[in-house]
């Protein structure tokens, strides 16, 4: 048996092609599929979606994972992952969510954002491109973000947004040394929701890879023990 299908969000915005002229294109790193792919699963991008259709769609995965690019208050974006993520709560589907996913999932839970991080060694200006280099250490870490983390307990900032007022239904699971909410759990245990503030699929190196593989890999199981409990539903439809 394959792996489970992940549902990937992507960033749509305007880029230079070729041609010589930008083009409106749906993007995301390819370290998300790598990432998701390292830890088992099969990941699927998915364009910004009408809410009736975040049901049909969800029907035809095991997995949600919200990924990261831009700030929270972007439109469609926002509807389309608000959408998605209420229905994956719905019918009990596994989510987790990196950076902007961290964010969105806070705000769907009634949370509220800083909408700029005062700058810090923790969380330089993000625009400049110190922020690709900046790193800072994990601390006050749940078993499942200590289980994953590299030895040295460091991980990157690329944000200025962050989580303020905690969502409901919602348990801190790790923060910066400067305080930042850096991992978050849902607090219903029978409902698999997990979202980091850093971006794991762009840690450097084989250590970096393995801790991302560490950290997706608990989702990617439970994605896969909901396509298991969901095998009594009639088959999806193939893609054509």
């Amino acid at each position: 048996m394959t792996g489970p299908i992940i549902a990937v969000t992507v960033w749509r915005r305007a880029l230079a092609t070729g041609l010589g002229a930008q083009t409106d294109l749906y993007t995301l790193g390819g370290e998300y599929a790598d990432s998701v792919q390292a830890a088992g699963g099969i990941p699927l991008l998915v364009p910004d979606v009408v809410e009736p259709d975040a049901a049909a769609l969800l029907g035809r995965v095991d997995g949600l994972l919200l990924s990261g690019g831009q700030d929270v208050a972007q439109g469609a974006r926002d509807s389309t992952e608000r959408a998605l993520l209420a229905e994956a709560q719905r019918i009990g589907m596994p989510v987790f969510g990196i950076c902007r996913g961290l964010q969105i999932v806070n705000v769907h839970r009634g949370g509220t954002l800083v909408d700029d991080l005062p700058h810090t060694q923790d969380h330089p200006a993000v625009g400049n491109g110190e922020e690709r280099l900046s790193r800072h250490r994990i601390v006050d870490a749940a078993g499942w973000v200590a289980d994953s983390l590299p030895a040295d307990g460091i991980v990157n900032s690329i944000h200025h947004q962050a989580i303020d007022r905690l969502g409901a239904g919602l348990a801190v699971a790790a923060r910066a040394d400067d305080g930042t909410i850096e991992a978050v759990a849902g607090t219903d245990t029978s409902r698999f929701l997990r979202a980091v503030q850093w971006h794991p699929e762009k840690m450097p190196g084989v250590d970096g890879r393995a801790h991302a593989t560490r950290l997706l890999a608990p989702f990617i199981a439970a994605a896969d023990a909901y396509r298991r409990r969901t095998a009594s539903i009639p088959p999806r439809k193939e893609f054509v």
